[in-house]
């Protein structure tokens, strides 16, 4: 849609802050409700307490795979990469934290968490993308300190939906 001339790249061409929001939002909505969606299929077949864990395992093992491989083939400071590697750690166990989100979404039947992972998700992209068009002016290891800050904001977030999950059972 904004790559082609229309008046669709027109208005984001002059707007790139609403570029970066539906960005973040599509990703969002597209990878959260995906997983839940595929969460809900396995759930069907497969309903042990482990089932979270090893697809979160996976989900997340994947993305840092990914993005160690471009830390690793951009060419920056050893605190660059120091940095960048830390906040992709922290990125795993945010991804683990969404995912178990998803799953608290279907097994308590709150659509509220299915929507407070997808803003989460997009409120990590939408800002990433504005860093990666230049719409902040920032420092220059800006991504890997916001990924690490949000990292820990949704790990907590996870935690207390979990924490919060077993005390109603109980």
């Amino acid at each position: 849609m904004v790559l082609v001339e229309s008046p669709v790249k027109d208005f984001f061409s002059r707007h790139s802050l609403l570029l970066c929001a539906a960005v973040g939002i599509i990703q969002g909505l597209f990878e959260e409700g995906g997983y839940y969606l595929v969460f809900r299929i396995v759930l069907k077949c497969e309903k042990s307490k482990e089932t979270p864990i090893v697809f979160g395992l996976g989900r997340s093992s994947l993305h840092t795979i990914f993005d160690v491989g471009t830390i690793f083939a951009s060419h920056m400071s050893v605190f660059g990469y120091l940095i960048a590697v830390a906040g992709r750690i922290l990125s795993f166990g945010a991804m683990m934290g969404l995912t178990l989100i998803d799953y608290k979404s279907i097994t308590k039947k709150r659509a509220v968490y299915l929507a407070l992972s997808i803003v989460l998700h997009a409120i990590m992209n939408g800002v990433l993308y504005a860093n990666e068009l230049e719409l902040l002016n920032v420092n220059n290891h800006f991504e890997s300190m916001f990924i690490i800050g949000f990292s820990c904001v949704v790990i907590i977030i996870s935690v207390l939906i979990c924490e919060n999950s077993l005390s109603e059972e109980v």
